[in-house]
């Protein structure tokens, strides 16, 4: 009976000892989870395409970022909008119509990624049609901003503000994911490899043992390779045609070198499926009246090319073109 509690306190004993250890390394791992730093990123002021009223920008920007900061340290996208004393509206490096532009930008943010330490660029964007309301979510690297690295894109029929709220969460959490997958995959890959090649040798027969074990081992590893998601058609052929309207544009520029150097003016622009110009509304003026007009006349000149399949269910194609006339 004597050697009975013995075991029965020694056993006791085991049992605290071992919760004691358990709360102790429990609590370890989840002050490094807590304590781990945020990421830093930059995001860029709201873009909109159509007609969205103040407010709704507003909010819809505000609960953006607070869904990013959950993620990020955001840095203010009051830093971007600096961009404009270089006379540039736009931050995004698929607005510019000319390579001065392209390199403006790019010398931009290359100060910004050295300035805040990041290399991360959160796009926002809201095109608004009659029906319609597409959100956009895109990620450029402040290294490389004319490569975009992620884009996600959620449309939304007849919204009001709250479930347009609920679509930005929709974005933000796929991008987020998307994100999460870029730097799970390869440790993930690691582990995989480390592990599965040993166990081969230790279940393997003496007569095995010798065996060259290269060829299944590569094949293990290949296997454990994700395959790269295909590219999104419309994302491919929309930047394919935006290619297009900015060599056809070079000829309107040549229009306005009469006018003073640096000179520019935004125009939103309605393109048909057949490639026709059918509307066009100037959404920042170059202070000149005759400007503005040879822009215009311009580009009802320019016959673009028809809309690729992908984009026609969208209906017209709406873009915004800053046109200046740097030399």
């Amino acid at each position: 009976m004597f050697n009975s509690e013995n075991k029965f306190i020694n056993t006791k004993k085991l049992f605290y000892f071992c919760l004691t250890l358990s709360i102790l390394i429990s609590s370890f791992f989840v002050s490094k989870i807590n304590s781990a730093p945020s990421a830093r990123a930059l995001i860029g002021p709201i873009s909109v395409v159509g007609e969205v009223s103040v407010p709704e920008q507003q909010i819809l920007f505000n609960h953006l970022r607070k869904k990013l900061n959950k993620r990020y340290h955001l840095v203010s996208h009051k830093m971007l909008e600096l961009i404009t004393e270089h006379g540039i509206s736009s931050i995004d490096i698929e607005d510019c119509a000319d390579s001065k532009c392209v390199r403006t930008v790019q010398n931009f943010v290359n100060n910004l990624r050295q300035q805040f330490n990041t290399d991360e660029l959160f796009l926002f964007q809201v095109v608004q049609s009659k029906t319609e309301t597409q959100l956009s979510l895109k990620l450029a690297s402040l290294s490389l901003p004319e490569v975009t690295r992620r884009i996600v894109t959620q449309t939304c029929r007849e919204c009001d503000i709250e479930k347009l709220m609920q679509n930005v969460d929709i974005i933000v959490q796929r991008m987020l994911e998307k994100i999460a997958g870029e730097e799970v995959t390869p440790s993930e890959e690691a582990v995989a490899t480390e592990k599965v090649a040993p166990s081969k040798e230790e279940i393997a027969l003496p007569d095995e043992a010798d065996q060259p074990e290269s060829v299944e081992r590569l094949e293990i590893v290949e296997e454990k390779t994700p395959v790269a998601p295909a590219p999104d058609p419309y994302i491919v052929d929309r930047d394919s045609y935006n290619q297009q309207i900015s060599n056809l544009l070079l000829d309107v520029t040549y229009a306005l070198q009469i006018f003073r150097s640096g000179m520019f003016v935004q125009i939103e622009v309605s393109i048909d499926p057949y490639g026709s110009v059918v509307k066009q509304r100037i959404i920042k003026s170059s202070g000149s009246r005759d400007f503005d007009e040879t822009a215009i006349i311009s580009l009802e000149e320019i016959q673009f090319d028809p809309l690729p399949e992908t984009m026609l269910k969208y209906g017209n194609y709406v873009v915004i073109l800053q046109i200046q006339n740097s030399r």
